[in-house]
């Protein structure tokens, strides 16, 4: 175990004194007095005072998780308040990302006298300009990068921009200090749904954001809260029954439906009535069923061979809110860059895109390149979003291909620690789980197992995954590794995780196997 400890901190980089201040026990006290940050105090008054003089007031979120998770943070904490404010989330489809004109002008007619924009509003210049001259106030509770034309709100809250933090949090934790200042101190509850929109949202697990997703976590343990456990399918609660459970359903519905369908998941998260939790969650649980049987056959269905081609781009006829699946799907099939093309449901003469790609191509440069094709386009190395001309495909394609033929997918060798088969114990899971939690900047660990010998391995599923018991407690786990190929070799090297697993009650250790190399 000493060992394992030694090579943990060496794999991570870290002191031992470090270490020990990373997995202290956590408490609230370690997240920030939330009225020590820049504007907070300001943003704090102006919602008092819209309170003592009985205005109306609307948080308008957005349709993916983190957006969901800062609109129903926001709206309980006005709950807790006992007083009545609104929500808005908007489709993907009829209103797009973040706060709109032509939405601002119905806030307005409707009497609204201050707009909260949480997780989106720190670009939405138009718009905000437009609240203003209507007699509006906007507070905009953001993280999405700063442009640099000021905006003109009455107060933001964001990393950056009030000096929080250099690693960025989410806008649900964004969101979470707002509440927390209101409410004078930070409801376990908020802070669990906070947690969730961090891990959903692939904020960096370093600082503020690793304290709130351990708090987040040992709230959900201890106390279960319902809409949360309802989505999640394993008894075991850690960083990845939010990432791999809940985050994914969440994020369906903004995908799959059109029309305002997602201002349900705010009430999922904020309703006392038990008898609508329970419907909205298996509301929740159909659509996301639908969400990856549509993408599924839309891969299976396309009748083009990728096998050969430096990169894949095509445009099929799907919904928008998937296509950065299917483009993911694509890129772990094929290894190639991978984009995916659909007409935009409100301009068909405009198709909108998702990207995926890994080391070796760039997408950021990418789009660079291809600037010239462009009516929008953002991301980063690996992913990102645009929007081309229709007419414009076939010469973007072409360009496009040309490009993966110069830059293509580096595999690159990830770094890992050796151990073996007798060092898989849940004393050494227990070791594993104290550096949690893991996530983006500090995923989780990677083994490697030399020299098995695959003689005494044992199959299931006729032959077609691994499934071998080492102890009563653990066993090696590998899908998709047929017996007839895997025992045409004498010794085999493999790469994975630890695993833990829960089935009626009864614990399993498993070392689920990723990579497999026979000699």
């Amino acid at each position: 175990m000493e060992r394992l400890f030694q090579e943990l901190l060496k794999y991570y980089h870290l002191s031992e004194d470090e270490y020990k201040v990373m997995s202290r026990p956590i408490e609230d006290v370690h997240l920030l007095e939330p009225t020590s940050i820049k504007g907070m105090n300001r943003v704090k008054s102006r919602i008092f005072e819209a309170i003592k003089n009985n205005e109306k007031i609307i948080i308008y979120g957005d349709y993916d998780c983190d957006g969901i998770s800062a609109t129903s943070i926001m709206y309980r904490t006005f709950q807790i308040l006992n007083y009545r404010a609104y929500y808005y989330i908007p489709s993907r489809y009829n209103d797009g990302y973040g706060l709109n004109v032509k939405n601002v002008e119905k806030i307005a007619k409707t009497g609204y006298k201050l707009i909260i924009c949480v997780d989106n509003g720190i670009s939405q210049h138009e718009a905000i300009h437009r609240a203003k001259e209507l007699g509006i106030d906007v507070i905009v509770v953001d993280h999405h990068e700063v442009p640099e034309e000021p905006t003109e709100t009455y107060e933001i809250i964001h990393p950056t921009v009030s000096e929080i933090s250099d690693v960025v949090g989410s806008g649900g934790f964004m969101a979470l200090y707002v509440s927390a200042a209101l409410l004078g101190s930070y409801d376990d509850y908020l802070v669990t749904i906070a947690g969730l929109s961090v891990i959903s949202d692939l904020m960096e697990l370093k600082g503020h954001n690793r304290d709130l997703v351990r708090l987040a976590v040992r709230n959900f343990e201890q106390k279960k809260y319902r809409p949360l456990r309802l989505l999640a399918e394993s008894p075991i609660i850690n960083e990845k029954t939010f990432s791999m459970e809940i985050a994914p359903k969440i994020n369906a519905i903004g995908r799959m439906m059109e029309d305002n369908e997602a201002n349900l998941l705010v009430k999922y998260f904020t309703t006392d009535n038990e008898r609508d939790v329970y419907s909205l969650c298996d509301w929740i649980n159909q659509i996301n069923s639908q969400r990856k049987e549509i993408t599924k056959s839309t891969v299976d269905n396309l009748q083009e061979d990728f096998s050969n081609e430096p990169g894949i781009c095509v445009n099929i006829d799907t919904k928008e809110g998937i296509i950065g699946l299917i483009a993911n799907r694509f890129l772990n099939l094929y290894n190639v860059p991978s984009l995916v093309f659909t007409k935009d449901v409100l301009h068909p003469e405009i198709l909108k895109g998702s990207i995926r790609s890994k080391e070796g191509f760039n997408v950021t440069k990418a789009f660079k390149s291809l600037e010239k094709y462009l009516l929008t386009g953002g991301g980063h190395s690996f992913a990102g979003g645009l929007s081309i001309n229709t007419s414009d495909f076939d010469n973007f394609k072409k360009e496009f291909l040309e490009l993966c033929r110069q830059y293509q997918i580096e595999e690159t060798a990830k770094p890992n620690i050796n151990i073996s088969l007798s060092e898989i114990t849940m004393t050494n899971y227990e070791l594993i789980r104290s550096f949690a939690p893991f996530g983006m900047g500090f995923e989780e660990p990677l083994f490697s197992i030399e020299n098995i010998p695959t003689k005494g391995l044992v199959f299931i599923s006729e032959g077609k995954h691994l499934s071998t018991p080492l102890t009563i407690q653990s066993k090696l786990l590998g899908f998709n590794m047929p017996k007839s190929e895997v025992q045409s070799k004498t010794l085999m090297d493999i790469e994975g995780h630890f695993n833990l697993s829960s089935y009626r009650g009864t614990k399993t250790l498993e070392f689920r196997i990723s990579k497999y190399n026979l000699h």
